[in-house]
């Protein structure tokens, strides 16, 4: 994978929420996180996902957003890098059982606090380092 010098991996945002992309990106930035991309909807996600040459170790993934949800991105960028974490984060608690087909690490029911968040993604950057 790609984690970061100083030992912290790095990590990507999918979520239409402009408030939520810009909070998420301030509270992992500020944790020491390098911020891989961000993305609104699935396409782009995936677009990123291929050419950014830094790729995510972490994805923090919504499920509701134009083009494409989170289940379907999901399937697609683990398909391709399989390593890859994901922590899927919506507010419908009945899409955790697809989300976690599809190969989500973790599933987070919205609205969540950013401490809980940091908490979920400092133990998946254990993990990554791990491995």
């Amino acid at each position: 994978m790609n984690v970061a010098e100083g030992g912290k991996p790095s990590i990507a945002i999918v979520d239409d929420e402009p408030d939520l992309q810009k909070l998420y990106k301030l509270a992992i930035a500020s944790n020491g996180y390098r911020i891989a991309y961000v993305a609104s909807d699935g396409t782009e996600a995936l677009e990123k996902q291929r050419v950014v040459a830094g790729k995510p170790d972490i994805i923090i993934m919504d499920h509701r957003m134009p083009t494409k949800n989170g289940v379907e991105t999901t399937k697609e960028i683990l398909f391709t890098y399989p390593k890859t974490r994901i922590i899927f984060v919506s507010a419908d608690e009945a899409v955790e059982k697809d989300a976690m087909m599809a190969g989500a690490s973790r599933f987070l029911k919205k609205p969540i606090s950013l401490r809980d968040l940091l908490k979920n993604i400092d133990e998946e950057a254990r993990s990554v380092i791990a491995t």
